[in-house]
């Protein structure tokens, strides 16, 4: 066994053990209880001592964190100024509830907790129904607007989901609720995409198809926005105003291409004069009448590097407009461009001069003009859907 043993079992019992002194010296009353309770729950250990010291701990914490919960309870329920201040109240029964069980478990403090009452569930049961009522009062204010505000039928409906969370089905709060929910929603028509010079009408009724499958239409970008295709719009036959499901629209979203540059095929080149990495015969010279010498030069040659380079690259406009105003609410283009390069390299010269380099060769891949458009419309109607999910992914 390690000499460290002992003194390790040591700290882990004193660690182990907390009687919640500090928490209670520290204003911790409830951790201080919780820690005293389980010290109470474990065997007295090496000394009893710390038993004694729990139980005392135990006792002032529970006296001092039964007050203080009492005076907030009072405080709170008497604050009529503070929104849905019942349910700071249940907060703080809960934590009243807690504090008791905890105390509770300890047998031998069954004399003094005797006065303290041991459940608050009839106290917990009545806040929970004042909670659910103020929710309730709030949702039925809200929902009298509902009509003429979105906001207000979306206030109205979270206060009476809130509700029946508090009390089940609170005076059919939920039924409430589904009643406001299609007035909360926010509805955004995607617009067909705009006529342009850039791109023929068959393409741009093709990237609008594009567009509205990567949208996944069906699937709502969050919970109060739903977005809707063209043909899912109709005409009000009253004022023509936008509808959708015989709601308003409240927004629109429209898109035009702005910009688009074709298969671009440009080619490229640049030559430089390369050196051997060592010199090399390249001849003889006589430095007296009968010896002759080599000359080494380094040889060298011309190395050029051809680029040809590809590209298409197109410009959509995308923006929110207000349908009731025309105001643009928000504009977020999508940029997209489709590249392809390809090097290949000649040379020309002492061959030596290249040391031990491969030239390289061409690629034989080269993409057709419809292949590399075909990327670049894919790309950009990924991009154009993602920001429109994206910018409506927020409960507006």
């Amino acid at each position: 066994m390690s000499r460290y043993a002992p003194l390790l079992l040591l700290i882990a019992l004193l660690t182990g053990c907390s009687s919640g002194r500090t928490a209670l010296r520290h204003g911790h009353f409830d951790v201080a209880v919780k820690r005293a309770s389980q010290r109470l729950q474990q065997k007295p250990g090496l000394s009893k001592r710390g038993h004694g010291l729990a139980s005392d701990v135990l006792r002032q914490a529970f006296v001092l964190a039964y007050e203080q919960h009492q005076t907030t309870i009072r405080r709170l329920a008497t604050n009529t100024s503070q929104p849905f201040r019942w349910e700071s109240v249940l907060s703080s029964y809960n934590a009243l509830q807690k504090l008791t069980d905890d105390a509770r478990t300890c047998s031998a403090c069954a004399d003094w907790l005797a006065p303290y009452p041991a459940s608050y569930q009839d106290r917990l049961l009545e806040t929970r129904q004042l909670a659910a009522a103020d929710r309730y009062e709030r949702a039925e204010q809200a929902y009298a607007f509902r009509l003429t505000d979105r906001l207000a039928a979306k206030d109205a409906f979270v206060n009476y989901q809130k509700a029946a969370d508090w009390v089940p089905d609170y005076q059919q709060s939920r039924a409430r609720a589904d009643d406001a929910f299609p007035y909360a929603l926010l509805r955004v028509a995607i617009e067909p995409v705009s006529p342009s010079r850039e791109v023929s009408a068959g393409d741009n009724l093709a990237i609008q198809r594009l567009i509205l499958r990567k949208l996944s239409i069906n699937t709502p970008p969050s919970t109060f926005v739903r977005l809707y295709a063209p043909e899912q719009v109709q005409a009000s036959v009253v004022d023509g105003a936008p509808l959708a499901e015989g709601f308003p629209i409240h927004q629109a979203v429209r898109m035009q291409v702005v910009d688009y540059t074709p298969y671009n095929d440009v080619t490229t080149s640049s030559s430089t004069t390369v050196y051997s990495d060592k010199a090399y015969k390249v001849g003889e010279k006589k430095i007296n009448d009968s010896t002759k010498v080599d000359i080494l030069e380094k040889v060298k040659g011309t190395l050029t590097t051809f680029r040809r380079h590809i590209s298409a690259g197109m410009i959509m406009r995308v923006q929110g407009i207000d349908v009731g105003s025309g105001q643009v609410l928000w504009n977020n283009p999508v940029d997209e461009t489709r590249r392809w390069e390809t090097v290949w390299e000649t040379f020309s010269g002492d061959t030596r001069a290249l040391n031990g380099h491969s030239l390289a060769t061409a690629s034989l891949l080269v993409p057709s003009r419809w292949q590399l458009y075909d990327d670049l419309v894919d790309e950009l109607a990924y991009s154009a859907a993602h920001r429109i999910r994206t910018r409506y992914s927020r409960d507006e």
